[in-house]
Formats: C-alpha cells, structure tokens, sequence
C-alpha cells in the first residue's frame, strides 16, 4: 500500500474512534469567548484598581499594584513577542510546505516577516515624524524635558503623576489619532487575523484533537487578551472605541470556529489548496513581522528598557513577566 494510502486509512481510524462534535464546538465558541474577554478585561480592572489606590493616597497598596502591573504588562509583551515567534512566523512554514512554495525558497517565511517590520518601521517613522510637526500635544509626550509648548494644552491638562507629560483621556480624540492609537489598531489587528485562523483550525478539529486544543487556545486567548488590554490603556482611547476593540477580540476567534463548523458540516473547502496555503502562510508571516516589531522595538523599549519613570525593581518585574510570557505562549504552542 502507498504512503498515502497508509495516511488515509490512519485518519479514517482516527475519525471514527474521534467522531466530530458540533456540541463540543459550540460551547467551545462561549469558553473563547469568555477568556478572550476576562484577558482583557483583567488589563482594565487592574489599571482601575491602581488609580484608586492612587486618588486615596494609598502609597503602599498602589507601589504594590504598580508592581504587579509591571509583572503582568511585562508578560503582555512575553506573549506578543511569542505569539509572533512560535505562532505566526513559526506556523507559516507548514502551509508554505504544503503549498509547495518552499521548493523555491525555504524561507519565504522571514520574507514576509521581514516585509512587516519594514513596513511597520516605515509607517512608524512617517507618523512620528509628521505628527510631531502637526501635533504639540504629541511634540510633549516625545520630549517630557520641553515645558510647553506654544498652542499646546496647559501644562496641568498634560503632566502626569511623575511628571511626564501625557494627553489626559479623551484630549486624544479631539486631535485626531496619535502614534500609540495607531499601534493599538495595528497590534489588535494583526492579532485578530491570527484569532480567525486558530479558531478556523479548532472549528474543523474532531473530538480528541479538540479538547487539548481548546486549553491552550483558552490560555493564549486569555494572556493575549491582557496584553492587548496594556496596549489599548496605553492609547487612551474613549469609551466607545475600548468597548469596541474588547468586542471585537472577544469574539474574533469564536467566528473562526463558527466558520470552521459551517465548512466542516458543509464539506466545500479545500484546506490544502495551493491558494489557501499561500494565503495562510504570507497572512500569518506579515502578521508575525508587525507584532514582532511592536512587541521589540516598541513595547519592550519604551516600558522597560527606555523607561526612566520606573524603579530598578520595578523593571526587574517587567523582564521577569517577558521572560514568563515567552516561557508559557512557548509551551502552549506545543499544541496550538
């Protein structure tokens, strides 16, 4: 018998000792749902608990909450970091393989990587350099050292509680978008591309290869979701706009698998079609290269390395939390 055929005769024992269950699946669509939102969620209730503890004057309990934040925003940015590693870049090799694109060129991969941080870099640039010009508010932020500047809010509307100055909640949208606004959108976004296709893979699972899945999707989903959080509190954006960036992650991997059912039970797609591989691959790997990118050269330089308003302690924390999420999104990529 052919190795295929040995293959096939594999998978039809597998399907019938593992029978598909749309039960499963559905509730699986509320589990994610309801980690990918308590993730995010965690990120706003900590930030809350901080400023009250910070409006009462309660040092000790608000150095012991700033402490933990560092450690969980730290992890924030362990699990971005991985996420791009392991679970885009690191994934985009098998549709690449089976598409038959690697038999050109192994590395196509880090290509498209490469095309993200590049572009991420130039859009960065772009912004940061236009914005400074149009935008004194942004000038400040830039340069905590420059008092004020002419046409730019008081300097009470914009010194924050260590003296650096920053846009109070709310400044930002009347200016238009900012530099963090911009990261916020594009770190969400490449992230939900990434949620619709875990969730489209677990959709299409059977009964054993859906229940380890659905714990480490639920992990990934909840230290993600709170990472995310870090940075859509590091946006400032309104009311509205946070309630709708915590929809729409919260629900982006439960439509995968939505998806996912719908194509299982429909039976009229191609998962191992040429295009569908090469979409997957170049998807994941751009989506990589943009994380990849926040996640170092941003995130992790200006909270920790560039970061003169935090204690050494402080910053021992943060390192400590990027190393603990790189360490837990590593193992959970073990099985998704």
């Amino acid at each position: 018998m052919s190795d295929s055929g040995a293959a096939n005769d594999t998978s039809g024992d597998v399907e019938m000792d593992s029978p598909y269950n749309v039960n499963l699946q559905i509730a699986g669509i509320f589990i994610i749902i309801a980690t990918s939102f308590c993730g995010m969620m965690l990120a706003f209730i900590m930030d809350h608990i901080d400023k009250r503890a910070m409006n009462k004057k309660q040092s000790g309990a608000r150095t012991t909450m700033h402490l933990i934040i560092q450690l969980l925003r730290g992890t924030g940015v362990g699990v971005i970091i991985s996420t791009a590693l392991i679970h885009l870049i690191g994934e985009a090799y098998e549709p690449f393989e089976d598409s038959g694109f690697s038999e050109i060129y192994e590395q196509w991969p880090m290509v498209f990587a490469m095309a993200g941080m590049m572009l991420m870099a130039v859009l960065e640039y772009i912004h940061h350099h236009f914005d400074r010009k149009s935008c004194p508010v942004l000038e400040i932020e830039s340069n905590p050292s420059v008092p004020e500047l002419q046409g730019a809010p008081s300097p009470d509307s914009v010194k924050g509680p260590h003296g650096k100055a920053y846009e109070k909640e709310g400044v930002e949208e009347s200016k238009g978008w900012g530099r963090k606004q911009w990261n916020a959108i594009l770190v969400e976004g490449s992230i939900l591309i990434h949620s619709v296709l875990i969730g489209f893979d677990l959709g299409l699972q059977n009964q054993s290869g859906w229940i380890p899945l659905i714990c480490a999707i639920s992990f990934h989903q909840f230290f993600e979701g709170f990472a995310i959080g870090q940075v859509v509190l590091e946006a400032k954006f309104g009311m509205l706009k946070r309630s709708l960036m915590i929809l729409f992650y919260s629900i982006t991997t439960s439509v995968g698998i939505a998806i996912g059912i719908g194509t299982y039970l429909g039976q009229n797609y191609d998962g191992q079609s040429n295009g569908a591989n090469i979409t997957i691959g170049v998807l994941d790997s751009l989506c990589g290269g943009f994380l990849l990118y926040m996640g170092i050269a941003i995130f992790w330089v200006e909270w920790f390395v560039n970061n003169k308003n935090i204690k050494l302690s402080a910053t021992c924390l943060g390192f400590l939390g990027v190393t603990f999420g790189m360490a837990i999104m590593a193992v959970i990529g073990i099985w998704a």
